[in-house]
């Protein structure tokens, strides 16, 4: 994106944090500071970089998202990520949802054909470069989200025209495979989102695999192509990251926690907890 695409805009002077806007399924995070790599749940959104860079990794691959390359996670995943601002040049990006109506509606009326033989890696995200068109249609997009008026009556054209723009780049092929029915990785998309929903319970492999309608040696292999993580390995990370908003956002007690994620031990919890986020459960909450 040009700098220019911000410039005398109000989104410059904001405050460092996660803003709601005009348009429920569109939020602007910024922040001035640099932020060593920690963990974050990303789900089911583009991420379009206004200013600075971040960069995610997912076991060994990293994935850089900035001004030239906008990211895309068509499914809920547990990344390791490490932001690059500044107080004179804060990071800013716009964190959109992706509306899975509009986007099966895409991927449905695209030509398929013409993404055979385009490159693909097997994680359930990617990023992708920033064309011309992209950042024409990120320009409308903060227009029209300055005005409720304008957000309510031209966001499903606007939201339309970024989607497809996104479904046509060069690595777009996962995220075809992702929202179009009965392909594999549409049914791992399935279970990511069974575990998401149902993150207190106690979930097996077996119990994913029957969601799935795969064998269990099948649905382990794909959800591990898709996430990098083994089923039980994504799960605790889910698990572990919804426990930190509840200790730092709604402050929790720590036992409480253990308790509701279901661990018969809070030292099992306080020990997972630390191994995961590099500090322990009490000084996340003596943090907030």
């Amino acid at each position: 994106m040009k700098k220019s695409i911000i410039e005398n805009r109000e989104i410059l002077h904001i405050e460092d944090g996660i803003h709601d806007t005009n348009l429920k399924s569109v939020k602007i995070f910024k922040t001035k500071n640099y932020e060593p790599k920690s963990p974050l749940i990303y789900d089911v959104c583009l991420i379009l970089v206004l200013q600075g860079k971040k960069i995610a990794n997912l076991a060994n691959n990293s994935f850089t998202f900035d001004c030239d390359n906008y990211l895309v996670v068509p499914t809920t995943l547990p990344l390791e990520c490490e932001t690059y601002a500044t107080k004179e040049e804060p990071f800013i990006c716009l964190l959109i949802s992706l509306d899975r109506k509009i986007m099966y509606d895409i991927i449905e009326k695209l030509n398929h054909d013409s993404f055979k033989n385009k490159d693909e890696n097997s994680f359930g995200i990617f990023s992708d470069k920033v064309t011309n068109e992209i950042e024409d249609v990120t320009s409308k997009l903060l227009d029209i989200l300055e005005s409720k008026e304008e957000s309510t009556i031209l966001s499903t054209g606007v939201l339309t025209e970024l989607f497809y723009r996104i479904a046509i780049g060069k690595n777009a092929k996962m995220l075809h495979k992702m929202f179009l029915e009965e392909n594999k990785e549409s049914k791992i998309a399935k279970a990511l989102k069974t575990i998401h929903d149902n993150y207190k319970d106690n979930i097996d492999t077996d119990t994913l695999a029957r969601v799935c309608d795969m064998s269990v040696s099948s649905f382990h292999n794909h959800f591990k192509k898709i996430t990098s993580h083994t089923p039980l390995q994504y799960i605790k990370k889910i698990r572990l990251t919804k426990a930190k908003d509840l200790l730092v956002k709604y402050d929790y007690k720590v036992v409480d926690v253990a308790d509701e994620l279901g661990y018969d031990n809070p030292s099992h919890f306080s020990r997972d907890f630390k191994s995961y986020f590099g500090f322990s459960p009490k000084e996340a909450k003596a943090s907030c």
